[in-house]
């Protein structure tokens, strides 16, 4: 193992609830590696301050925690600037998101593959919104037994798919708060800033494409908190589902263009993209069946972004009144 290099942790930080960056960068100093850390808090302009957080942590803590405040500008500028700020003499930089918290040889673990010839390690993770199983597990896209095993004990295991092809076909299971790098590599590389999520599939795509080599563990080395989540109260028919939605089309509408897809990948894409253009019309359907308000400049954001969606909104309508029928006809 490297026996003296420092990794940097990131933490883009945003939250509204006292207590839950103090948890997040107690759990980040219980590694086994703890010394050789230096945790990077960027305060996004966050409604409970960093500062106030970290007034009850020890000394040992505060002397290995950088703050940094910005104007808000979301977890991808969060992270680049955190990223500017790593000193020349870090060779890993880990990532985790300030509701998060990691098993104690998380970073040990990782460290340990990565000088096995590696450059990207991530690892199995729970969920926040769902307790049965791990991450890995639920979605089911990374099986073990088709990649190299490295070590039994640690779970460990060469990553033998490309990064594009596992984010665009077969499902992204790699979660932020798991993924620790070899950053003196890829030092230059940064977060896509315009994407309000998807940057982080971004993220994994573009270290890939510059030659990264990823191995993952089968171990559950983090547990995603509850604190501030884009994706919380995005439910049905609500204006934040609608925006989740348009987010998520101009990520994969992005992906056919920032990157050379084959035939199969090009497929699984448009696949995700006609999917969210269904979603747009049945939440549409959905407002008008129930005489809600509809946001018509959100639509036309929709529309501008993806303007296929406007022949297709009559398909997808009949579509669902076709579903209705049967389901009433089971009845």
């Amino acid at each position: 193992m490297s026996s003296d290099s420092r990794i940097a942790i990131v933490v883009p930080y945003f939250q509204r609830e006292p207590g839950v960056l103090k948890r997040t960068v107690e759990s980040a100093f219980r590694q086994t590696l703890a010394e050789r850390l230096l945790v990077i808090v960027v305060d996004d302009e966050s409604p409970v301050p960093a500062d106030s957080e970290l007034k009850g942590v020890g000394d040992f803590i505060r002397e290995r925690t950088l703050v940094i405040r910005q104007k808000n500008g979301g977890a991808g500028a969060a992270r680049n600037r955190a990223l500017d700020a790593i000193p020349d003499d870090i060779e890993f930089a880990a990532f985790l998101d300030s509701d998060d918290t990691w098993e104690s040889d998380h970073i040990e673990n990782a460290i340990h593959a990565l000088d096995l010839g590696f450059d990207f390690y991530f690892s199995d993770y729970m969920a926040c919104d769902y307790r049965e199983a791990s991450n890995f597990t639920r979605i089911g896209s990374l099986r073990p037994a088709e990649h190299d095993c490295l070590d039994a004990d640690r779970g460990l295991y060469g990553f033998r798919s490309t990064a594009i092809d596992h984010v665009v076909r077969q499902g992204n299971v790699i979660q932020t708060s798991t993924v620790v790098y070899r950053f003196g590599r890829f030092s230059q590389l940064r977060f896509r800033e315009e994407f309000y999520n998807g940057q982080d599939f971004f993220f994994w795509m573009d270290i890939g494409e510059l030659g990264a080599r990823m191995v993952f563990s089968v171990k559950i080395e983090c547990d995603c908190g509850e604190g501030i989540n884009i994706y919380s109260g995005s439910g049905w028919g609500t204006d934040k589902f609608l925006r989740r939605v348009r987010n998520e089309l101009k990520v994969w509408l992005s992906a056919a263009r920032f990157y050379r897809l084959t035939p199969d990948q090009s497929a699984a894409n448009r696949k995700k993209i006609a999917g969210l253009q269904e979603t747009v019309a049945r939440d549409l359907l959905h407002r008008l069946a129930r005489r809600s308000a509809v946001p018509w400049p959100l639509l036309g954001d929709i529309v501008r972004l993806s303007p296929q969606i406007v022949p297709k909104a009559p398909w997808y309508f009949m579509k669902v009144f076709k579903e209705k029928l049967q389901n009433q006809g089971a009845q």
